[in-house]
């Protein structure tokens, strides 16, 4: 029996790349087709390569840990993603269903790997999706019935402040940072959330005016809530919101000159931070060598880069390796996990994917004829980008350690529930988009007709 479960697992590593590898390609297939009929067959692939992946990760979790909760989690779990796939298809028959499958899938990866380091977190992360996927069926339908939204900046500035300000002051200390606030025994990261409101209060802003005092109130609160985070210790979610407020500046205004002079102000601070922050210079200490404090301080980037180079191409095999080694490996460092056992191939495979939904958000973005809801879909975009590089970035040592999720995928409740949030409102940008698209088209035709039908007796 030991042996067959042997040949599996060789097996499956290779299954594993390829199925993934197939996922890729459709996915990047599917973006470059305009009309959504033709559309159709890609969407029917990308499914059943999903759930093939996710039966065969929880098949070897079944069977190599003998274990039958893992049998019923993945009925749960199929359940979920099969349920949300066709509601969606039901409520938002215009919303994209590219996004909506990579999210899919995303979700399916982390249920795997989440679930194959900690059977009890797999099912809380499960329980967490589920509660959030019903949460963002709502957010379409409030984008395209509340237009009021984009009047609210002051609001959204008031609710980003205070709530910050809270956790500096109230919240709990996670690894030197001010991340969590505890209520009623639930724990939760405030600044996940707030990173959408304070994309909101950009966007509603900037849909105003775009005068040069706006530009520095605006940029007044925006160095106000990153100040703030970065008095928690908070340094990578202040650094998402830079470069948000830095690309929706950019977008408002076309204006390279502020793109230049808020590149170089960044890059000041953050040198002027080095030398004062104790916190800041003692990431920057472990990013340059690691190694000089292996079993000290430098032992979760060394511990990270060791699974990754453990893994190769195809990976040790799914509860093969070693993860668990590597500290926090279930939030910050999932990349490192997803590496060793299920391989290089993989882990690229995850970032281009990753990198298809920045590509499609900036094409709804892109088209969206609203400033409102452009810097929206821009700031979400940016957000979710850069958070993907700072979480792959810190595991394989190319930048500091920042402390930030892989959307999606990494462990816990703040993470999944924000980027479900995240894809919810883009997904409205994308009806929102498309209604605005045919209207500006039913304007036009009936513009011409009524040309044609005045020109009509001339010609006669």
């Amino acid at each position: 029996m030991q042996e067959i479960l042997n040949i599996l697992v060789e097996m499956s590593k290779y299954l594993f790349a390829g199925l993934i590898t197939l996922y890729t390609l459709f996915a990047y297939v599917g973006a470059t087709i305009r009309v959504e009929k033709k559309r159709t067959k890609i969407y029917v692939f990308e499914t059943l390569i999903m759930f093939s992946i996710h039966l065969l990760g929880y098949i070897l979790l079944y069977l190599l840990e003998d274990d039958f909760r893992y049998a019923i989690l993945y009925f749960v779990q199929f359940a979920l993603i099969f349920m949300t796939i066709m509601i969606y298809d039901v409520l938002y028959p215009k919303a994209s269903r590219l996004l909506i499958n990579n999210m899919c899938l995303l979700l399916m990866i982390g249920f795997i790997i989440i679930g194959r380091l900690d059977f009890d977190r797999g099912v809380r992360q499960t329980l967490i999706a589920a509660v959030g996927t019903v949460i963002t069926f709502f957010i379409p339908w409030m984008i395209s019935h509340f237009k009021g939204l984009r009047n609210l900046s002051w609001l959204y500035c008031l609710i980003g402040v205070l709530s910050l300000a809270g956790v500096w002051v109230l919240g709990r200390s996670v690894y030197g940072a001010n991340l969590n606030i505890s209520i009623a025994g639930i724990t939760f990261q405030p600044s996940e959330f707030i990173k959408i409101i304070f994309i909101l209060f950009v966007a509603s802003m900037y849909n105003k005016s775009t005068s040069f005092p706006r530009i520095v109130v605006t940029t007044l609160l925006a160095i106000i809530h990153i100040g703030i985070l970065i008095a928690s210790n908070d340094l990578g979610t202040g650094l998402i919101f830079f470069v948000v407020y830095l690309m929706m500046l950019f977008v408002a205004t076309h204006n390279w000159l502020l793109l230049v002079a808020g590149t170089a102000s960044g890059a000041g601070a953050a040198a002027v931070a080095i030398r004062l922050v104790p916190h800041v210079a003692t990431r920057i200490e472990i990013w340059k060598n690691p190694w000089a404090t292996v079993t000290g301080s430098g032992y979760q980037i060394c511990q990270s880069l060791f699974a990754i180079g453990a893994g190769g191409w195809f990976g040790s095999g799914l509860l093969q390796g070693m993860p668990d080694k590597v500290p926090v490996v279930v939030k910050d460092f999932i990349f490192a996990a997803i590496s060793e056992e299920l391989g290089i191939i993989f882990g690229i495979a995850v970032l281009l994917i990753c990198l298809n939904n920045l590509i499609l958000m900036m094409n709804i973005a892109s088209r969206c004829i609203t400033l409102f809801y452009r810097l929206v879909a821009v700031g979400i975009g940016a957000a979710y980008g850069f958070q993907v590089f700072l979480t792959v970035g810190s595991a394989m040592n190319m930048i500091p350690m920042t402390g930030v999720t892989l959307p999606f995928v990494s462990y816990g409740g703040s993470s999944v529930i924000s980027a479900l949030l995240m894809f919810g409102l883009i997904n409205g940008m994308y009806n929102m988009r498309k209604d605005e698209g045919e209207v500006k088209y039913d304007r036009k035709k009936k513009q011409t007709e009524k040309r044609s039908a005045a020109a009509a007796p001339r010609r006669a």
